[in-house]
């Protein structure tokens, strides 16, 4: 489960949420479902994946943790 960052665009608070596949976040403050997705400044995940922090394609969840002698993830990153 990625840990993502959000704005509520209806009440403008930011929040993270682990996010569940199939699932749609609501805002805490006021439960709208009209959010907008953030980018995070740092990815421990990809880091220890074998992917730059930052990776666009890690922050997509794109690389898959299918690395194998640092070979990153494709993307460039490395």
């Amino acid at each position: 489960m990625p840990l993502r960052e959000y704005v509520c665009k209806a009440c403008g608070k930011a929040f993270e949420v682990l996010e569940r596949a199939g699932e749609k976040p609501s805002c805490p403050g006021c439960g709208s479902k009209k959010l907008e997705k953030q980018l995070s400044a740092f990815s421990p995940r990809a880091a220890a994946e074998g992917c730059a922090a930052g990776c666009p394609a890690a922050e997509a969840g794109a690389c898959g943790g299918h690395h194998h002698h640092g070979a990153g993830c494709g993307c460039g990153c490395r």
